[in-house]
């Protein structure tokens, strides 16, 4: 029986399980529902021994500009209740294994990116194993300007330290092209072609036996764990608990309250954007 799921739509398409984001009119915030609907979604379809490759994609305008806050979505225990910073670190951390269940899904998992993947998204997305993505997607971690750091830290093992480094010490965005031409993606499309080329790569992964590509994939993702990835989120979820209470962190919560999360996210970017640069919709 397929469960009802408020923020998702899923199908069957051969042996490829596809998960589609199903909050347009928010740009598809990661809010405590939607992150357990997509957890158990994946889990549902690696159990399932009729689906040998996942494809997590969006609806509407873009992949996901972030977590949210939805009212409907939210349920008693999701956030800290006292605010204190082991509650943090371990909303921080328990944030990270969830991301992991990805990660360690015996099955190969597609990010389909389109439009704005920005914080949280890009904490769903570099869990993935192979992200492809729009040429004019834009993809980056900007709350790192005024929040903290990424909660997971994915970014040094798809780009290396050097990329990590002038991407999350500047808060910059990058193109779904330019996401290519540094590893961060495996390759990009047009926007319009993205479904199709998405689903022929899936499509072409499947026609490998289930267990061959378990096999392969344990692997890999074995020779990742060799590089500490494991160790790398937790000490990334304790750094951002940490982060929230910097200074600027504080400064810009404060100004949120001001003025709200828009305009505050406008005035703290505007420093960051060449004059000639048009004005993006905000992240979250």
């Amino acid at each position: 029986m397929t469960p009802d799921y408020a923020t998702l739509v899923v199908e069957q398409i051969g042996h490829v399980r596809r998960i589609t984001l199903n909050r347009p009119e928010h740009h598809n915030p990661l809010t405590p529902r939607s992150m357990r609907e997509i957890l158990r979604a994946v889990e549902l379809a690696e159990a399932d021994e009729q689906v040998s490759v996942v494809v997590i994609r969006s609806s509407g305008r873009s992949f996901s500009s972030g977590y949210g806050y939805v009212a409907e979505d939210v349920e008693e225990g999701d956030f800290a209740q006292n605010g204190s910073i082991e509650d943090d670190v371990t909303a921080m951390i328990r944030l990270g294994s969830g991301w992991g269940r990805i990660w360690d899904c015996l099955i190969p998992v597609i990010a389909q990116v389109h439009g704005n993947c920005l914080a949280g998204g890009t904490d769903l997305a570099l869990h993935c194993d192979v992200v492809v993505a729009a040429e004019d997607a834009r993809i980056g971690f900007p709350p790192v300007r005024s929040m903290g750091v990424p909660p997971t830290n994915m970014w040094i093992y798809n780009v290396g330290p050097q990329w990590a480094k002038r991407l999350l010490l500047t808060g910059d965005t990058v193109t779904g092209r330019e996401a290519r031409d540094i590893g961060l993606v495996v390759a990009t499309a047009p926007a319009e072609e993205l479904d199709q080329v998405v689903l022929d790569l899936a499509s072409r992964m499947a026609l490998i036996g289930r267990d061959l590509l378990i096999g392969n994939k344990r692997v890999v993702n074995m020779g990742v764990e060799l590089m500490g990835r494991s160790q790398l989120q937790t000490f990334a979820a304790m750094s951002d608990a940490v982060g929230h209470r910097a200074p600027e962190a504080l400064a810009f919560s404060e100004r949120i309250r001001q003025i709200g999360l828009r305009d505050a996210v406008r005035e703290r970017d505007d420093g960051f954007r060449p004059p000639d640069r048009p004005t993006p919709p905000p992240d979250r």
